[in-house]
């Protein structure tokens, strides 16, 4: 089939993309506002008062950022508890201040801000205060921002409320790929908000049911795990509850955590993530399990890799925790990386497994497109190229027991110390970056269109350079794949 003329490439996208090509230091005024850290309440008052700002940066006698009050401090510091203006206002200064290079992108301040939940940032250019950027100024250089969205969900009380906040994330995935972004830097920003959003609903469902029996860690895997997330994907999560002291309070968890993770998904549902077909979830029971109880599971799927243990394994090793007593899933992780060291026969079917699944190209270097039913004449880019470069990239990893979940940070923790990383980890990149930038934009095309998103793509509807691209990130898949081969010989008993 040719190709479509009609269609815009991925290397053609068009919009203004100023997040990520505008440097922070083009959008500061070209003045900061400072007083001295010695200045009183009142002094500082009425600086901001003067020039209408919102936040001022206080130094010390070598011009240094000591400290910065806001709007907010003065309401709540000072008019809320009667503290006298002519005190200094050192007293009520934030002296935890959060700092940016001035030749960094928007993008990165927008992140920090979102990850710091923060409105302001200061912004030194060489080890000098050239300014301060905030939520307004980021909002103002793109119409809109990822941090509003994080600001509605933060003020929500019910679950009501967060549907609508919910809703709008896939509008912030079509502005950021219209933008130019880089297919990672929007998966960043994505899963970001959708961290917060399931922080949300883990608060309000706690908050509903009163305090729970035994601490707790909320965990995520998949592209959850991996921060890998785009589109609304599928519930993946699991809890991991601290040790019980008594069956008391054994029984006492069992009953609290079946009502609150059954709460929580069907909330999560609300908010539109889709249940998990396979059931890998918090509300099954199977994945709702103490520490001790997880320890083993990982012991017994490393021990014994039979088919189930290995997809288990595929699966939740890539957890990443996301709230609750965050050290019930450091010790589980912890626990994973000594437990690794010389499980030979793991890694060899998991090194089968991983060589398995080949990327959807002929001995001629055609692509292999589905021949019948509903996608017929195209291929699944998710489960053909994706899934099989995020596999090989697992495989690495844990074969050197690295805490790292996302495949960009694995690659880059790889890169020094495993030799096929070494000689393929920037091709490697570089092909994900292509094939998940890819995706997105497929899918929000359909969505453009009214069709419900998939991971179906045409080939000979791209561009040539991107049927080029597609076609050499099949080709280093498959040679990484080659090497796998060799090194492990799959099929072999060893």
């Amino acid at each position: 089939m040719p190709p479509d003329n009609g269609h815009r490439g991925l290397l053609d996208s068009g919009g203004d993309k100023l997040l990520f090509t505008t440097p922070i230091r083009e959008v500061l005024q070209k003045a900061v506002i400072t007083a001295p850290a010695a200045a009183s309440i009142r002094e500082a008052a009425g600086v901001m008062a003067r020039h209408r700002i919102s936040s001022l940066v206080l130094v010390d006698g070598a011009g240094t950022p000591a400290g910065m009050v806001t709007d907010r401090d003065l309401r709540d510091k000072v008019a809320a508890q009667g503290r006298d203006v002519d005190t200094g206002v050192g007293g009520i200064m934030s002296t935890n201040l959060r700092c940016i290079e001035a030749s960094q992108y928007c993008f990165e301040a927008v992140l920090k801000m979102i990850q710091e939940n923060i409105h302001h940032l200061l912004v030194m250019d060489q080890g000098r205060l050239a300014g301060i950027i905030t939520n307004h100024d980021l909002m103002m250089v793109q119409g809109t921002s990822p941090i509003a969205i994080v600001r509605e969900i933060e003020v929500q009380s019910s679950i009501a409320g967060l549907v609508p906040a919910a809703e709008k994330v896939n509008r912030i995935i079509g502005l950021l790929a219209k933008e130019g972004a880089r297919a990672s830097n929007i998966m960043r920003i994505i899963t970001e908000i959708n961290d917060r959003l399931v922080k949300k609903v883990l608060q309000i469902t706690e908050r509903a049911l009163g305090p729970p029996p035994l601490p707790y860690c909320w965990i995520g895997f998949g592209s959850e795990g991996r921060q890998e997330q785009t589109f609304r994907t599928d519930q993946d999560n699991a809890l991991v509850l601290a040790d019980a002291a008594s069956p008391q309070e054994a029984g006492a968890a069992a009953v609290y955590f079946e009502t609150f993770s059954l709460a929580v998904r069907d909330a999560l549902a609300l908010c539109g993530f889709p249940l998990c077909t396979g059931g890998y979830m918090a509300a099954n029971p199977q994945w709702r399990q103490p520490l001790a109880v997880w320890k083993d599971l990982f012991s017994r799927w490393l021990s014994t890799p039979t088919p189930e243990a290995l997809l288990r394994s595929v699966i939740f090793f890539d957890f990443r925790p996301l709230a609750g007593e965050i050290a019930l899933g450091a010790q589980l992780r912890a626990h994973l990386a000594a437990a690794l060291p010389g499980r030979d026969m793991f890694f060899k079917h998991l090194a089968e497994m991983t060589a398995r699944l080949r990327p959807p190209l002929n001995l001629w270097k055609g692509f292999i497109l589905e021949k019948t039913g509903t996608h017929k004449g195209m291929l699944n880019l998710k489960v053909k190229c994706l899934a099989p470069l995020i596999d090989i990239v697992r495989l690495f990893s844990l074969e050197k027991a690295l805490p790292q979940t996302g495949t960009l940070e694995r690659l880059a923790a790889l890169r020094p110390i495993h030799q096929t990383a070494a000689d393929y980890g920037d091709e490697l990149a570089q092909a994900f970056e292509f094939l998940s930038l890819l995706r997105i934009r497929q899918q929000l095309a359909a969505i453009e269109v009214g069709t419900a998103p998939d991971n179906y793509i045409n080939p000979y509807r791209l561009s040539m350079l991107e049927r080029r691209l597609l076609r050499e990130a099949c080709e280093i898949i498959s040679r990484v794949q080659d090497s796998i081969v060799k090194r492990y010989r799959p099929g072999t008993t060893m």
